[in-house]
């Protein structure tokens, strides 16, 4: 990236635009056909936080069921089976990473199994597994950590173009998908006050890094550089950065359409910043304008209208603060009302020194979480929390009441590995008994841990392992003495109808059953004519009631105890009782 330095103003430069040959793709096709109705969650939860195979098997899922739809509008397909050279050679995955990309799609409520595949055997021609996305009933969310599912409610999606999942995932490292994802999210996946979709946006490195999880500046800077020549997106605007706040300007990005720009009839000028705010923490879009309708050009889609005396009120609330009528008006189109209420209500815990009206701008555009009193309130309590205390407790070599508070991200993390620790364990819940187990593990390793995070990513999978196993050992432990309990309480039966049976064989069998006999004393014949220490033992228990029994039941075929208490005792052995 060329940037030049003119009096106190960085003028961030476009690289040149590449050369016709430099890249085959010639630009997204409009989106008023050839979409995919996509929930918007697949890029504020799957893309930033998962693997690039994840991001392949559910964006792959996503096209194959939502990608196609009948008149009425329903998934032609609602789920689809996978097989492992579908997956490796449709959506772009090494064979040897599939199963771990499904394991953590699985495991983060993404997809669900809807049947489990059955290698093909000798005489079993096996089966594939089939797999469907997992839709939730519960809020909104972009926070892994609450995602239980993808929002099946209304809104909450966007029609993106099919080139998205058939060229860009497929074929592209992650961080370029999340450069691309970004632009798509927070231009055409956001809609204006009157229904209208954004054709650019202004996009800092800073405000990708953040909303994307891209590690470092420089790949996210390659990734960048690589989306441009490859024609996936282009910059409309360079970006200035200045000591001057006014003069300050994120450079403007947009996807490149193969007909140009669409929607809008008048685009903004060149030199025109859709947002005047320096670089800042990332906002997730979930609180900012979220859409509620697909993309506007699609026929059927409803657009959500405000109402104009609650905007006049908000408004108010703004100039009060410090605002220009101007300035609130502008707020209030671009942003959800929700948003700046909640901005608000945050400000007093902000503690603004000197301009509280510039402080609650950013905080509106930017995105800014709740304030950290507000957030370490939320998780106080929670099962996160009292892991992450206790665990601070052990190992520090306190074996009482813990002192230390753990942050909210602390919490947050905790409690996404007690949930696991949960479902390890069967049901189980003791945070403050793992958090302390976890510590002291901790404290007997020769490098100390400087975090909580770092400790549940070195010991949490061996903990997990160590989990389930005991609970597997204790499920075994109790299974085998409920069945021993069992038998005791219903062996009398068993042998009664064992009895029954020898009765009824006399009566209506008798030519079966003087074999039998004849057997039996053929066999008590030979025990006694042999020499062998171990004839005479045999001799002395033939005679007694259950050697009888035993001998009867399998001349016959009978069934065993087990056999006879699942096929015909009307009380049964239940596992799960």
């Amino acid at each position: 990236m060329e940037h030049t330095v003119t009096e106190n103003r960085i003028v961030l430069s476009a690289p040149k635009a590449p050369s016709p040959a430099a890249s085959t793709f010639r630009g997204f096709r409009p989106p008023t056909s050839n979409t995919t109705y996509t929930p918007n969650q697949f890029f504020d939860v799957v893309i930033p936080n998962f693997s690039r195979g994840v991001v392949r098997i559910v964006g792959y899922l996503i096209r194959k069921t939502l990608g196609w739809c009948d008149a009425n509008g329903n998934p032609q397909e609602e789920q689809i089976e996978g097989s492992y050279s579908e997956l490796e050679h449709k959506a772009g995955i090494s064979r040897d990473m599939i199963r771990s990309a499904l394991d953590d799609a699985l495991n983060a409520h993404i997809l669900a199994c809807v049947r489990e595949g059955r290698p093909k055997l000798a005489h079993d021609a096996g089966q594939s597994a089939l797999y469907a996305l997992n839709w939730s009933g519960a809020a909104y969310t972009t926070r892994p950590a609450e995602f239980r599912g993808f929002f099946e409610g209304d809104g909450n999606r966007t029609d993106i173009p099919n080139e998205f999942f058939d060229v860009v995932i497929p074929n592209e490292p992650l961080s370029v998908i999340k450069v691309v994802g970004s632009v798509i999210r927070h231009s055409i996946g956001f809609q204006t006050k009157h229904g209208r979709r954004r054709q650019q946006v202004a996009l800092s490195f800073q405000h990708i890094q953040n909303y994307a999880h891209i590690g470092s500046r420089s790949d996210l800077a390659k990734a960048v550089r690589t989306a441009l020549e490859k024609n996936y997106i282009i910059r409309v605007a360079d970006g200035v950065f200045s000591h001057r706040f006014d003069e300050r300007r994120s450079a403007t990005y947009a996807l490149r359409w193969s007909d140009s720009l669409i929607g809008q009839k008048i685009a903004p000028a060149v030199g025109q910043s859709e947002k005047q705010t320096s670089n800042g923490q990332i906002s997730e879009p979930v609180d900012q304008s979220e859409i509620q309708t697909s993309i506007e050009t699609k026929p059927g889609n409803e657009i959500i209208n405000r109402q104009p005396a609650a905007d006049t009120q908000l408004a108010q609330k703004l100039i009060a603060i410090g605002f220009s009528a101007k300035t609130a008006a502008k707020l209030i189109r671009e942003h959800r009302p929700q948003v700046i209420e909640e901005q608000i209500a945050w400000l007093p815990l902000r503690a603004p020194a000197r301009s509280p009206a510039g402080l609650l701008r950013r905080a509106i555009e930017q995105g800014w979480p709740a304030p950290l009193k507000l957030r370490a309130t939320q998780v106080l309590g929670t099962s996160g929390w009292e892991f992450a205390r206790c665990f601070y407790a052990a190992y520090g070599g306190n074996r009482g009441e813990p002192v230390n508070e753990p942050s909210p991200h602390e919490a947050q993390v905790a409690e996404i590995f007690v949930e696991r620790l949960v479902r390890a364990s069967g049901g189980q819940n003791t945070p403050a008994e793992w958090g302390r187990v976890i510590g002291q593990m901790a404290r007997e390793q020769r490098n100390p841990f400087p975090s909580l995070q770092l400790a549940i990513r070195q010991l949490g999978d061996g903990y997990l392992v160590r989990v389930e196993k005991q609970r597997l050992h204790t499920q075994l432990v109790t299974i085998t003495e409920r069945r021993e309990q069992h038998e005791k309480t219903h062996r009398t039966a068993w042998l009664a109808w064992l009895n029954e049976q020898q009765a009824e064989m006399q009566r209506s069998s008798p030519d079966d059953y003087a074999r039998y006999t004849a057997k039996r004393e053929r066999e008590r014949v030979e025990l006694a004519a042999d020499s062998k220490p171990w004839a005479k033992r045999v001799l002395d228990h033939f005679d007694t009631e259950t050697a009888q029994i035993n001998a009867f039941r399998e001349f016959f075929g009978l069934p065993d105890f087990w056999q006879w208490d699942a096929d015909i005792n009307s009380q049964s052995f239940q596992t799960n009782a």
